[in-house]
């Protein structure tokens, strides 16, 4: 953001000096990176704004007293401040994870200040003076306060030492978490008791004939209702303990069966930032110029939806390649186009240039930061015989193309390039004094030329490049009549010593980890969901699709991402359960008292599967971070 910023800057003062040079050209903005990050953290600072503002009133609903309210409401500021301030400490910054840790964190951190304040309250209201009830009021809960603080940090401290990247968007995340508690903790135990023994008075808590009061005395008279509801269920759940324990099974088992078949996953969930981009390959013999008239065709159709406000082109690629093009899209303001999302625009864009996809290959996907255009789904088939994998390949994406949810099935594979080969006899060679090396050397300058020198003026360098006219460097053509060297540099007939054949190559050969690959990728479509996929393809792998002897499968990417997340969030939360039960276990001095207090866990993730499937919502990133709070 920073740096967006100071570009600014330098961006003005650069279009001022064209102004003063009268140049006519103006210099712009493509794409803002800093947008996304702004409108993400302006929607976590509102939520942690109205997190505050509803916990405050809340809380003074049910203390039915402002200095109540007061008194606890410090712990907001206190812990929230004091978190920023080991934030700095530890060097993080303020993203996406920190300001969404305090936000959840909001509704925690007032916790002990409230189990502190309203049982000195309780004391003052057994005739003790504010001082006295405040010492011991703390006193008493002291250890479930402890407990309760213990029991979180115990939850979000292994969160913060997960591996890998999925690490990197939680360690920030757990240890901001793990601060703030601390602080809220220090607070219960200081700045609440003090404040209470110096500010409470016993008849704090008595309401008046105000507006006010009488809304207090309303919610205190629910509060009375609930609690004599809650009493009678309490006691007919105690009459049928087995029945009870019995379909609490029943919901667990049904609702994590609902969940695991039913509720889609995927790493990240669909975002709605208002810029995505469009790839264009022709076939590998294209020129540039094809692929400009083809692209400017495409571009056309592209503005006719009203949605998009602008459309940058590039044609050719980073590598040179010339039958390759891309489009950068980013949409009006969401304010502009209420009720039309990204992806809806995606879907229209994918209409409108479906007729496109007979001359070329076209895929319409998100914006990669990366600037490498992955696309979400990536696997990776990895063999050494070329010829075998890409066969294998081939037919195993027209499998993948049929898995619901999956659009834009394309490889990195590609065949047909023309290629001229000057197969050199070895034998005639050596007796001419012909070396292959040098014979190559030639061969190159003809074609491309060769840059025996450079030119320098006002401090710029020129190369000078030296070839042949186009019309003598066609070695197809010229072969007969093409001469190379000698070790004595007489030149020689390349076709006494060499033969020319023309074949189909590939485009380009992969590598990673010293093998071979050749990766299979695709885009989710609107119901399309990463993990389902994921699953899908094992699936096809394991049973009509086996890989044959000596190639083998590795996801990458976002699906690679979304395994790791599982595994590693399954371990933390398992070592989170387990630092729970021995917190619980030491502070309560027994091994069975944990056990039922744990018992809480499986209906409160029972009732977090039912949410996502009613909702519609998917089981990714986020929503693992809303399960481990429970």
């Amino acid at each position: 953001v920073a740096v967006a910023d100071r570009l600014k800057v330098q961006l003005n003062s650069l279009n001022d000096l064209l102004k003063v040079k009268k140049i006519d050209a103006k210099a712009v903005f493509v794409r803002d990176g800093s947008v996304p990050i702004r409108l993400n953290v302006l929607d976590v600072k509102e939520s942690i704004g109205l997190g505050i503002l509803l916990c405050i009133i809340v809380v003074f609903l049910f203390l039915g007293s402002a200095r109540s309210t007061f008194i606890t409401g410090l712990a907001l500021p206190n812990s929230l401040l004091g978190g920023f301030i080991i934030m700095f400490v530890m060097g993080f910054s303020i993203n996406i994870m920190t300001l969404l840790a305090l936000s959840l964190a909001v509704g925690l951190l007032i916790d002990d200040a409230i189990v502190v304040r309203e049982n000195i309250f309780r004391h003052m209201e057994m005739g003790k003076d504010p001082k006295t009830a405040a010492l011991e009021g703390t006193n008493e809960v002291a250890l479930a306060v402890i407990a309760t603080t213990l029991v979180v940090i115990a939850v979000f401290g292994p969160i913060a030492f997960v591996p890998g990247i999925v690490g990197q968007f939680f360690r920030q995340f757990g240890l901001t978490v793990v601060f703030t508690m601390l602080i809220s903790l220090f607070d219960a135990f200081t700045v609440a008791p003090m404040l209470s023994a110096y500010m409470a008075t016993a008849n704090e808590h008595k309401k008046g004939n105000g507006p006010i009061d009488r809304l207090l005395k309303w919610v205190d008279e629910l509060q009375t209702k609930l609690e004599n509801v809650y009493e009678k269920l309490l006691a007919w759940t105690l009459s049928v303990r087995l029945q009870i324990l019995a379909g609490a099974l029943a919901f667990f088992l049904g609702s994590c069966f609902l969940g695991v078949k039913y509720v889609p996953k995927t790493f990240l969930p669909p975002n709605d930032l208002g810029e995505f981009t469009v790839t264009v390959e022709l076939p590998a013999t294209s020129s540039l110029e094809a692929t400009y008239v083809l692209s400017k065709t495409i571009e056309a159709k592209i503005k006719e939806v009203k949605e998009i406000e602008l459309v940058a082109l590039t044609v050719g690629s980073t590598t040179y390649e010339s039958n390759k093009s891309s489009f950068y899209i980013h949409m009006v303001p969401a304010h502009d186009r209420k009720g039309v999302t990204t992806p809806m625009v995606k879907e229209k864009v994918r209409a409108l240039i479906k007729d496109f996809q007979s001359q070329a290959i076209i895929a319409v996907t998100d914006y990669d930061i990366s600037g490498g255009g992955q696309k979400p789904l990536n696997l990776f088939i990895v063999g050494d015989n070329l010829d075998e994998l890409s066969k294998y390949v081939l037919s195993l994406q027209k499998e993948i193309s049929k898995i619901p949810g999956l659009i834009d099935v394309d490889t990195n594979f590609r065949t047909g390039k023309q290629e001229y080969h000057v197969v050199f006899d070895r034998d005639k060679s050596e007796s001419l004094g012909i070396s292959t090396v040098t014979a190559g050397a030639e061969l190159r300058n003809r074609i491309e030329g060769s840059t025996p020198a450079v030119y320098r003026k006002n401090g710029i360098e020129y190369d000078i490049r030296v070839k042949f006219d186009d019309k003598v460097s066609d070695l197809k053509k010229d072969f007969s009549t093409t001469f190379v060297p000698n070790q004595n540099y007489n030149m020689i007939a390349l076709s006494k010593v060499a033969k020319a054949e023309e074949t189909t190559g590939y485009s380009q050969i992969n590598r990673q980890n010293k093998g071979r690959y050749i990766s299979i990728t695709a885009n989710l479509g609107p119901n399309g969901q990463l993990g389902n996929a994921t699953s899908a393809i094992e699936t096809l792998l394991s049973t009509t699709m086996k890989p044959p002897v000596g190639i083998s499968y590795r996801f990458e990417g976002q699906a690679q991402d979304f395994k790791d997340l599982m595994i590693n969030m399954s371990v933390a939360l398992g070592m989170g359960i387990l630092f729970i039960y021995l917190v619980l276990a030491s502070l309560y001095e027994s091994f069975v008292t944990p056990f039922t207090i744990l018992l809480a866990l499986p209906l409160g993730i029972s009732g977090a599967f039912i949410a996502l499937l009613v909702f519609g919502k998917t089981i990714d990133i986020f929503s693992i971070i809303g399960l481990i709070l429970l």
